[in-house]
């Protein structure tokens, strides 16, 4: 059986690369003023009222053990490579306190209410009674892109592989790393969901080829620009390659969807594809962050200057 030649034609390559630009721009456009809230009040009445609550995951032995096991190389590549940020030398639990509390600030600094914040929570039992509970979805997308989200979250438990995450089906925002800025990051979609009127059908279509990388263009500035509006430098400076690297990552990932001939290549393929978009993307972030912070150095040293 001949196989098809890996390549794009013209068409395709000018579609992908107007794509890619006018997501870029998108994400690139971080806002000055920032936009507290949804920006659809007609729906205030329909979300939910009561004060989001914060629950702590307690030992777990089979989790427990998974996570040595995945985390191990990590580790031993931190001992290899130490990091330079200062940050790494405060304590773990201390760090993912601080990425929960950047979370819950955001969430209360827009208005967010009734969201279930899981740190380090792995409990089954629990995400399928919420699952049920909750009215905002139909019962048609909860029994079925909710099963298939609770299946995943059995399967790969966040907590072991230390994923940040936010289930639109049980409401959850999962915090199972370190980050301020992947914790502030996954929190917008919260806001993103609140702001649908539908928001199982908007879910399901963002299983769409394409479709997701609008969205997450979306989030992405929203982080960046409420880390402006909240003059907290450090995590807005930190947010541009966790940003930028996500959204690489999603546009080679997408975009091998319309390579012919992709079918026929090593299921591994598309994930080391998008891993590169991903380390291409945070290179990208970190050239921005680098750019704009000699930038506010400039700015303070000619201030410095007239002073």
């Amino acid at each position: 059986m001949s196989q098809t030649p890996l390549r794009f034609t013209n068409s395709r390559l000018i579609a992908f690369a107007t794509l890619l630009l006018a997501n870029f721009a998108s994400l690139g456009c971080v806002q000055n003023t920032y936009r507290y809230g949804i920006s659809r009040p007609e729906l205030l009445d329909d979300l939910p009222r009561t004060p989001n609550l914060i629950t702590m995951g307690g030992h777990h032995p089979r989790i427990d053990k998974l996570e040595k096991v995945v985390q191990y190389p990590r580790k031993v590549f931190r001992k290899w490579f130490p990091s330079k940020d200062p940050d790494e030398a405060i304590p773990p639990s201390e760090r993912r306190m601080m990425a929960v509390q950047a979370a819950s600030d955001y969430l209360d600094d827009n208005g967010l209410k009734g969201v279930n914040i899981d740190v380090r929570e792995y409990n089954p039992g629990q995400q399928w009674s919420r699952l049920q509970s909750n009215d905002r979805i139909a019962p048609f997308w909860k029994y079925t892109g909710g099963t298939l989200y609770h299946v995943g979250y059995c399967l790969l438990p966040g907590r072991a592989f230390g994923w940040d995450g936010y289930n639109p089906f049980t409401n959850t925002l999962s915090i199972n790393s370190t980050s301020r800025e992947e914790s502030v990051f996954h929190s917008t979609y919260v806001k993103k969901l609140y702001d649908q009127r539908y928001p199982g059908t908007y879910t399901a279509v963002n299983w769409l080829p394409v479709v997701p990388l609008f969205r997450d263009a979306s989030v992405s500035s929203d982080a960046l620009s409420y880390a402006r509006a909240k003059r907290d430098w450090k995590l807005e400076r930190n947010m541009y390659p966790e940003v930028y690297g996500r959204m690489g990552g999603d546009l080679v990932s997408q975009a091998t969807s319309f390579i012919p001939g992709m079918a026929y290549l090593p299921f591994y393929t598309r994930p080391l594809l998008s891993r590169a978009g991903n380390i291409a993307g945070s290179a990208t972030g970190e050239v921005i962050a680098r750019q704009k912070e000699e930038q506010i150095t400039a700015q303070t040293q000619g201030t410095n200057v007239l002073r």
